[in-house]
């Protein structure tokens, strides 16, 4: 599994690309409980295009998305030395 932050990390099996969410929920009990959910991307791409988008979702201001948007390069730039220590560029 490659680790992209602290939120989010990926992995590849035969069939696609599973971006793992990690956030801190509650249990049963209302203890804080580490939580985890999969969403299944045909490509790096889609798995880009959803963690833009969801980070676009948290802006207030369409100043705030667009300073975000500005960031997305630092975004694919981070993506890209995960996938080289994994050492997978070339399997893309």
């Amino acid at each position: 599994m490659i680790k992209f932050n602290e939120t989010f990390s990926f992995e590849r099996d035969i069939f696609c690309w599973n971006l793992h969410e990690s956030y801190i929920g509650k249990d049963k009990n209302g203890a804080d409980k580490l939580h985890t959910s999969t969403t299944y991307h045909p490509s790096l791409k889609f798995i880009c295009n959803y963690i833009i988008d969801k980070g676009c979702g948290d802006c207030e201001s369409l100043k705030s998305i667009i300073k975000y948007l500005e960031s997305a390069s630092v975004v694919s730039a981070e993506l890209c030395l995960a996938l080289a220590d994994k050492d997978i560029i070339g399997d893309l």
